[in-house]
């Protein structure tokens, strides 16, 4: 007897002890998948993630290959490197860090376990996204969006006889080879917080050639971006007649400023007969020359020109000077005119985008009948009707943005709402920001630690 107790004991000590052990090894296993998690959430939610500060519940961890429950639960939290709480702002100090902590517990009772890591995160400032809008985006019959498309809101695609498209960097799809060819790859994809449509029904490979993605977490697609702007615009107009050439004065706050239009059908052969407008840029390619105005109409025919190395920031300031007139029109091009080119020659040549930033604050939707061009009571925030070249970033967060029938855009867009008219081409330029530079993608990872 004396014996068999021995036994017994010494078997039940050493089940006791391999229950144990499999148990701290399952916590362990179950707070480290939460940490994982956190990391692989934070990458889902892009520029949300800054504010990121956990999960309320804890997260269930399952098993790989089981039917059964939740073999444990990771509670998670996030914060700051001085483990202040992020706020709308991110943190304030060191605000590229995150500490994240994941304390993990069995289904049953049992031990628990710590994990910790301290992660970086990484600048994101379009998200690789041609155009992006907080809204919607509608593209008409032919158009062809050569980049990546986001919204917030819903994305509708026409079809019919020439059904629109968001092609990749590749030739040989469902798109022409793309023309200026990319300066790198893309896939063609098309992200959405509501729902992604062609002519009604679902899209194919036939009109999104990447990655076909409706549903995204709400806010998460495009960069959050909030305009600051340097001043308020001035009050007295500025005009530039045809045949004329005007150099703007950075230090002078202008008000409504207008370029003539010239030529009928077609433009004058003589480029000195039309309306040009030139921002220099300066000699330094690091410096940023800041140009404010109220509204600028840009005529058939007429020619904004960026001369030298440096950088432009143009800032049209219409609610800023009349607060009333929020939802007035800011930006209007006529045909055949020509916006960021780097030359007064007869042939235009675009601007890449990290160098001409367009900063619109009037919040006029698309399809509002308020105050437009000639009776055009459709247009909203910008403009362009039939424009020939179209180069810059653009940035509209509280108005919509149209593209009517343009022959030649490069560079990106964000915007309230989007709206590209028939026959109109759209090619990412992979310099343009659109997005501030914001951090994201917290998946750097710098520390790591078992507690």
């Amino acid at each position: 007897m004396i014996v068999t107790a021995a036994v017994m004991i010494v078997v039940r000590s050493d089940l006791a002890a391999g229950i144990r052990q499999q148990q701290a090894v399952q916590v362990f296993n179950v707070a480290e998948a939460g940490l994982h998690y956190a990391i692989a959430r934070m990458q889902a939610l892009g520029p949300a993630s800054a504010t990121y500060t956990g999960e309320a519940a804890a997260v269930p961890i399952s098993t790989d290959g089981t039917a059964g429950g939740a073999v444990g639960f990771a509670a998670i939290t996030v914060r700051c490197l001085d483990t202040t709480i992020p706020t709308g702002t991110g943190c304030t100090q060191n605000s590229a860090y995150r500490r994240i902590r994941s304390e993990g517990r069995l289904s049953t009772p049992g031990p628990t376990r710590v994990v910790s890591a301290i992660v970086e995160g990484t600048t994101s400032s379009t998200s690789n996204y041609a155009i992006c809008a907080y809204d919607g985006v509608n593209l008409d019959q032919g158009v062809r969006i050569y980049g990546d498309v986001g919204s917030n809101g819903n994305i509708t695609l026409a079809r019919g006889g020439t059904p629109s498209k968001v092609c990749d960097s590749n030739a040989g799809g469902a798109c022409p080879a793309p023309v200026p060819a990319p300066a790198q790859g893309y896939s063609g994809s098309v992200y959405a917080a509501g729902s992604i449509t062609c002519g009604g029904g679902a899209c194919t490979s036939a009109q999104i050639e990447g990655t076909l993605a409706p549903n995204q977490p709400a806010g998460s697609v495009c960069p959050a971006v909030t305009l600051a702007p340097p001043s308020s615009a001035g009050a007295s107009p500025l005009t530039v007649a045809a045949g004329t050439t005007v150099t703007l004065d950075p230090s002078v706050n202008y008000g409504d400023v207008t370029l003539a239009s010239s030529g009928t059908s077609v433009c004058p052969a003589d480029v000195s007969q039309r309306a040009t407008l030139i921002i220099d840029s300066g000699t330094d390619p690091s410096a940023t020359v800041t140009v404010r105005m109220r509204r600028l109409w840009v005529g058939k025919c007429a020619r904004l020109v960026i001369t030298g190395s440096g950088r432009v920031a143009l800032w049209l300031l219409e609610p800023e000077s009349n607060p009333a007139s929020a939802a007035r029109q800011a930006l209007k091009a006529e045909q055949l005119s020509v916006f960021g080119s780097t030359t007064t020659g007869a042939t235009p040549s675009a601007i890449t985008g990290d160098r001409f930033t367009i900063n619109v604050l009037s919040n006029k939707p698309n399809g509002d009948a308020g105050d437009c061009l000639a009776g055009d009571a459709t247009c909203g925030a910008v403009h362009f009707n039939q424009s020939g070249l179209i180069s810059g970033t653009f940035i509209v967060p509280g108005g919509g943005f149209e593209l009517d029938q343009a022959q030649l855009t490069n560079g990106a867009i964000l915007s309230y709402q989007m709206q590209f008219d028939q026959n109109t081409d759209f090619y990412w330029d992979p310099a343009s920001r659109i997005g501030g530079g914001g951090l994201a993608n917290f998946d750097r990872l710098k520390t790591w630690k078992d507690q």
